[in-house]
């Protein structure tokens, strides 16, 4: 039997600072920034209903920092849905 993944739901706005809010604890990403969520058509097969943020900051991010915003991105996406 499947298990049924559930999503709390979030507007972009609140989405967004989510992601900014979790992407604060690390210092290597200080000038970071998420702004903007994408939306996809159909719920992917995690029951994710966005496929990325996008990033802005006032650096070049290395490898450490894109590894570091993935990771939010991931974990971000297992837990919620934009509304």
């Amino acid at each position: 039997m499947k298990k049924q993944v559930i999503h709390q739901a979030l507007n972009q706005h609140d989405l967004v600072q989510l992601l900014n809010w979790e992407l604060a604890a690390y210092d290597k990403c200080d000038g970071t920034r998420f702004t903007s969520i994408k939306s996809i058509e159909r719920p992917d097969p995690s029951a994710c209903n966005w496929s990325y943020a996008r990033v802005k900051s006032d650096h070049s991010l290395d490898r450490r920092e894109r590894r570091i915003v993935r990771r939010v991105i991931e974990q971000t996406r297992r837990e919620f849905n934009l509304d």
